[in-house]
């Protein structure tokens, strides 16, 4: 988590960077052209949690700070000049959900360290829209962002807005509302089928944990987090001992000491693609003595299933329904019925 604002040379050098876009003639985009009903949808004005973004004009040159972001535009067929990457999923920095819908010139790929995005990289890309609902750490830059280019952030909170909120607002900031709610519509209704296509989901209460850098396991406990809601739309539910965790954050942290709160219908697991972590959570008594795990009722995801799962796009939903959910479906299968 970032824990100092950037500097004042930082932001100097963003404004004479972003300063020079009206001097540059090249102003197409690194990929396809926003099109459909674009040309006559502007201005747009977009009211978000940390302001109002107005888009005068069609955007060219679109950098997008969120994995929503980058998969909504891509889905609608637009190429940003800039997106972030997604570390240690494939050697090349993209996720093999997005991958596929880069067709043409590659966009810049910008990585996010524990300060956040480079704010000088942003700026030498010239963006005319930056889109950032994604975006868990745009509170710190969006002040500084917003006053050099049209800047759109989260409707609620980081990590709390759905993928279809961001999809739609994406949709709206480059004139394709209409698009924009047939590519939600298309991913729902993939979703309303695991429900017909996996009945054993229906009703199972699920927990849904990642490890932390400590060792002790962390467990998604909000009803608003993108992850929890994905998994209730398959039919499954959070159970209330786990949504009644202690904390104010989506996620709780918990020693071994306290994973009896764990043994719930599914489990389901991430370990950060580190097999002697795994190995030694799986080996402790306490755990591989849950009931949950003793059915089979527990499933263990590597880094390409567990992302898409935590982190939901227009683009990694269909993966996750493809890829996933027959992993989850298995281990629902062992439970009791619900």
């Amino acid at each position: 988590m970032r824990t100092m604002m950037r500097s004042l040379a930082v932001t100097a050098a963003l404004v004479l960077s972003l300063g020079a876009v009206a001097a540059c003639g090249d102003d197409e985009p690194a990929g396809g052209s926003p099109g459909g009903e674009a040309a006559g949808a502007f201005p747009v004005t977009i009211t978000h949690k940390l302001g109002t973004t107005k888009i005068d004009s069609a955007p060219k040159r679109i950098v997008a700070l969120g994995e929503v972001d980058q998969d909504a535009l891509l889905a609608l067929g637009v190429t940003p000049v800039g997106m972030a990457e997604l570390t240690g999923v494939q050697p090349d920095g993209l996720a093999p959900w997005t991958a596929p819908k880069l067709t043409g010139d590659k966009p810049k790929l910008l990585k996010a360290g524990e300060a956040g995005f480079n704010l000088e990289e942003i700026a030498a890309l010239r963006p005319d829209l930056v889109l950032a609902g994604g975006d868990f750490y745009i509170d710190k830059e969006y002040e500084k962002l917003s006053k050099l280019v049209p800047t759109v952030a989260y409707q609620t909170g980081p990590a709390e807005d759905s993928w279809q909120q961001i999809t739609q607002q994406v949709a709206k900031a480059v004139g394709r509302e209409a698009d924009g709610k047939k590519l939600v519509g298309d991913v729902e209704a993939k979703i309303a089928e695991v429900k017909t296509a996996h009945p054993e989901l229906a009703g199972k209460g699920f927990a849904f944990t990642s490890v932390f850098l400590n060792g002790n396991i962390g467990v998604m406990k909000s009803k608003d987090d993108t992850s929890v809601k994905l998994l209730e739309q398959f039919g499954m539910r959070l159970p209330e001992p786990i949504a009644e965790l202690p904390g104010d954050g989506f996620a709780a942290e918990l020693s071994m000491e306290k994973i009896s709160v764990l043994d719930v219908d599914v489990l389901i697991s991430h370990y950060n693609d580190d097999a002697a972590t795994q190995k030694k959570i799986e080996g402790n008594k306490l755990f591989a003595d849950l009931g949950v795990v003793e059915r089979g009722s527990y499933v263990a995801l590597d880094l390409k299933s567990f992302w898409p799962l935590r982190t939901p796009t227009p683009l990694a939903v269909p993966y996750v329904v493809e890829q996933v959910v027959p992993q989850i479906a298995k281990a629902a299968s062992a439970a009791k019925p619900a």
